[in-house]
């Protein structure tokens, strides 16, 4: 890094920026990692729904997903 870089560097630190950007961070990779598992949370149920032999219509109205992709999941299940 160059001197102005470290400069800068430390300027942020002192005034706490790199801290909130940090938290910042932190945060939004944390929200991401939540919404990926309740996604992820709303496919195991619908595949162990479409084994059930739920009608894809219900499993649709439980979930929200689209019809064509229950049919997809349906098609990989099998």
């Amino acid at each position: 890094m160059s001197d102005s870089s470290l400069a800068l560097e430390k300027i942020f630190e002192e005034v706490g920026w790199i801290a909130k950007w940090e938290a910042r961070g932190e945060a939004r990779g944390i929200a991401a990692g939540e919404k990926k598992g309740r996604q992820e949370g709303i496919y195991e149920i619908a595949r162990n729904a479409l084994v059930k032999g739920l009608p894809i219509d219900v499993i649709h109205d439980i979930t929200g997903l689209d019809i064509e992709t229950l049919e997809q999941l349906a098609m990989n299940d099998d």
